[in-house]
């Protein structure tokens, strides 16, 4: 039996390792070690930004949505608007809390540290209605659902994203604080544990 040249390139591949050395020969702990941060070793970087971005992008995205159609107070008049708002709060989301919770808790002495995720959803969220709602953005104008073609008036333009009420605002800050708990454990807690 011959054995090809590429068989004896794979058995001593396998028996000395790439670079010639012998393979890693530790305890199972160590070859687990090794094996989750070979695995992980993606979330550094533009790449790793890259990917919490997007998977905010969708978790804010049915967030927002869920929360329009279940809560008549939660205003998105057109439903392409739906990801652009969960967009623009992802991008808040990821680029402005790492940046403004340490200043309110430096304002705050420390004091509400337990509180400060729901306190910069609070701010983030009013940002993002504020946003939608500056008047050089452009208006909508829904279309009714009985399909008559009436002329739109000056007074039926929208933002495509409205809260009515502080109730509301602190019932959607609330719920986005929890995703962005989950997103936290998810994407920042266990890739470095």
């Amino acid at each position: 039996m011959t054995i090809s040249t590429f068989e004896m390139i794979v058995a001593t591949t396998l028996q000395l390792g790439i670079d010639g050395d012998p393979p890693f020969r530790g305890s199972d702990a160590e070859v687990d070690k090794v094996r989750v941060h070979a695995t992980l070793g993606f979330m550094d970087g533009a790449t790793g930004l890259l990917i919490k971005l997007g998977v905010r992008f969708v978790v804010f995205g049915a967030v927002f949505f869920i929360a329009a159609r279940r809560n008549p107070k939660v205003i998105i008049p057109v439903k392409w608007a739906t990801p652009v708002v969960a967009l623009t709060f992802a991008l808040l989301n990821t680029t402005l809390y790492w940046a403004l919770r340490p200043v309110l808790e430096l304002a705050t002495l420390g004091a509400l540290g337990f509180a400060m995720p729901l306190v910069v959803n609070i701010v983030l969220l009013y940002a993002t209605v504020k946003l939608f709602a500056w008047e050089k953005l452009p208006r909508f104008v829904a279309k009714s659902k009985h399909g008559d073609q009436k002329k739109p008036e000056p007074g039926d333009a929208k933002p495509l994203f409205t809260i009515d009420g502080i109730f509301t605002t602190m019932w959607m800050a609330l719920i986005l604080t929890a995703a962005h708990g989950v997103l936290w454990f998810a994407l920042d807690y266990i890739p470095n544990a």
